[in-house]
């Protein structure tokens, strides 16, 4: 995930490795001052999202999940000019299309209704998404403010499938303003 910021903490959390991915991970840190590694026994997603939190001290969070990528590296410009904008929000969600490496091809997801891409309240953005027909659960697609989750307690239940979903609903209804905008940089 090479991008064009420099005032960056990057948290890398080695939920149980198996392979050389500990000592890929423990390589990029010995090589960058921006990249912390915290290794841990298996615990899953949840537990690694929620140690990788109990370690930060940006203002911001955003998650990426190792079998994923950013599209350009001014990706995380982009968010950071939106979070700039509308500091009264407690997250910015963007987002995603998939990728399909056997044609190296894009397919965008579902856009956002224009409507959301300015600070709203959670009841406006819940009625919008329904109706658009897209619900962006996952944690990957949200830029957090550090503070807002710190005080709505937030962190993933551990033990379950799909703990985005829960973990989404409880970002948006402890949220007093947020956006949707369509960077499709996931």
């Amino acid at each position: 995930m090479a991008q064009n910021r420099s005032d960056v903490e990057i948290i890398v959390v080695d939920d149980g490795s198996t392979d050389s991915s500990s000592s890929i991970c423990d390589n990029l840190a010995d090589n960058s001052r921006k990249i912390r590694v915290i290794h841990q026994k298996n615990q899953g997603i949840s537990a690694a999202r929620n140690t990788g939190l109990s370690n930060i001290s940006g203002e911001y969070v955003i998650f990426v999940d190792s079998d994923d990528f950013w599209v350009g590296k001014d990706s995380l410009q982009l968010l950071m000019e939106v979070v700039d904008a509308h500091p009264e929000c407690d997250f910015i969600s963007f987002n995603c299309s998939y990728y399909y490496q056997n044609t190296n091809t894009y397919k965008k997801w579902v856009p956002f209704d224009e409507k959301l891409s300015r600070p709203i309240d959670k009841n406006t953005a819940m009625h919008s998404l329904v109706a658009s027909g897209t619900m962006p659960m996952s944690a990957c697609l949200k830029v957090i403010s550090r503070k807002s989750l710190s005080d709505m307690g937030l962190v993933f239940q551990k033990g379950i499938l799909s703990e985005d979903i829960p973990w989404f609903i409880d970002l948006l209804e402890g949220s007093k303003k947020c956006i949707f905008v369509n960077h499709y940089i996931y």
